[in-house]
C-alpha cells in the first residue's frame, strides 16, 4: 500500500529536482527525505528517480506515480473542500420527507428559500405520511420531516428522532359554493350533521380522527369518499358532491370555486412539528432548513394563510412515486419522491 504523506514527498521532489531544496521546502532533513523516498520505492516496487549533476529526475515509473500522485491529491482536496461544505450546511444531500398538505405552500416556500441561500445543497424530496416520515426519519432514510398530531392522536416517537412543534394548523370546513352555511364567518361542527363528506385521509393512524370529532359533536359522519388527493377533494367540493375538512397550511393554494370557513372545533386542530434525528446525528443543512420552515410559518401566520407565492401540490397516493424537476432559479435541482 503506497503511503500518501511519501506520495506528497514524490511530489516535491519532482517540482523541485533537487532533494535539498524539496527537504527545505517540506521541513525536513536531507536524510530524512532520502529515507522516504528510498521506503516509497520499496513499495512501489521500482525506481522513481535518478541522479544528474544538478539533482535528481523522474524515472519513467516515477512519471506514472506522479500523474496518480497529482489525481489523488487533487481528489483529496475535492473530498476535504466537499466535507467542509456539508459540515457548514452549504453542500451535500437533504433528504426532506413532507405530507401532501404541507406540500402545498410551506414545503416548497421553504425549499425555495433555502436553496437561494445554499444553492450548493442538493434536495432530495419526499412525499411520506407522518407515521412513514418519522419511520424513515429513525432509520436515517430522511435527514428531515414535516409531520403532525392531532390532540386525539399523539405522535408516536421513536426514541433517536427529535420531534420540535413548528406551528399550529386549525383545520377549516371547505363547502362548495350556494352552501346554506357559505354565508357564516365560522362553522360549528354540530352543524354539519347530515352532510356527505369528502375525506382527504385514506388510510394511516389520522384516518379516525374526522369520525371522532364528528362522534363528540353529536353525529355520525357520512363519509361519500376517502382519498389521499387533495386535487380529487377539492373537485369533488367544488361540484357539491359533499364537504372537506381543509387544513390552515391549504388555503393559499384554495380554488377560487371553494369556500372556505373555520371550524370551531378544538380537536380538529393539528400541531405541524419538524422531525430530525437527534442532535448528534443532525445535518447542519437540516437546521438551517428548520430556519427557514420557521420563517415561512411565521409569514403564514402573519397573512392568515394567504402565501405570497404560487403554491405547489402533488397528487396520487402518497406512496412513494418519483418526479423529477428542473432547480428553482438556475439551483442544482430537486428530486421530487413521493
Amino acid at each position: 500500500m503506497l503511503d500518501l504523506a511519501r506520495l506528497r514527498v514524490l511530489r516535491e521532489v519532482a517540482r523541485h529536482g533537487s532533494l535539498t531544496r524539496a527537504a527545505a521546502a517540506l521541513s525536513y532533513t536531507t536524510s530524512a527525505l532520502s529515507q522516504q523516498i528510498s521506503v516509497l520505492e520499496r513499495e512501489a516496487g521500482a525506481r522513481l528517480f535518478e541522479r544528474h549533476a544538478r539533482g535528481v529526475r523522474l524515472t519513467e515509473a516515477g512519471r506514472a506515480l506522479l500523474d496518480h500522485t497529482e489525481r489523488i491529491l487533487t481528489e483529496l482536496r475535492a473530498a476535504e473542500s466537499t466535507l467542509a461544505a456539508i459540515c457548514a450546511g452549504e453542500g451535500g444531500r437533504l433528504r426532506f420527507g413532507s405530507y401532501t398538505t404541507a406540500n402545498a405552500t410551506l414545503m416548497p416556500m421553504a425549499v425555495r428559500s433555502f436553496l437561494r441561500e445554499r444553492p450548493g445543497v442538493s434536495v432530495e424530496l419526499v412525499e411520506a405520511d407522518r407515521d412513514e416520515a418519522v419511520a424513515a426519519v429513525a432509520a436515517h432514510e430522511l435527514d428531515l420531516a414535516l409531520v403532525y398530531e392531532f390532540p386525539a392522536v399523539p405522535l408516536v416517537r421513536p426514541a433517536n428522532v427529535e420531534v420540535r412543534p413548528l406551528l399550529v394548523d386549525p383545520l377549516h370546513i371547505a363547502l362548495p359554493p350556494g352552501h346554506r352555511l357559505a354565508g357564516r364567518a365560522r362553522v360549528r361542527l354540530a352543524e354539519l350533521a347530515g352532510e356527505r363528506w369528502i375525506q382527504g385521509v385514506h388510510r394511516g393512524s389520522t384516518v379516525d380522527v374526522l369520525p371522532q370529532a364528528c362522534r363528540q359533536a353529536g353525529f355520525e359522519p357520512v363519509i361519500a369518499f376517502r382519498t389521499d388527493d387533495q386535487m380529487t377533494v377539492r373537485g369533488l367540493v367544488a361540484a357539491g358532491l359533499g364537504v372537506a375538512l381543509a387544513p390552515f397550511l391549504t388555503l393559499p393554494a384554495t380554488a377560487p370555486d371553494l369556500v372556505v370557513r373555520p371550524l370551531s372545533e378544538p380537536a380538529l386542530t393539528r400541531t405541524v412539528m419538524t422531525a430530525t434525528p437527534a442532535q448528534a446525528h443532525r445535518l447542519p443543512a437540516a437546521t438551517a432548513m428548520i430556519e427557514h420552515l420557521r420563517a415561512v410559518a411565521a409569514e403564514l401566520r402573519a397573512g392568515g394563510g394567504r402565501g405570497r407565492r404560487r403554491a405547489w401540490t402533488g397528487t396520487g397516493p402518497g406512496r412513494r412515486r418519483v418526479w423529477t424537476a428542473a432547480g428553482l432559479d438556475g439551483h442544482r435541482g430537486v428530486r421530487l419522491t413521493e
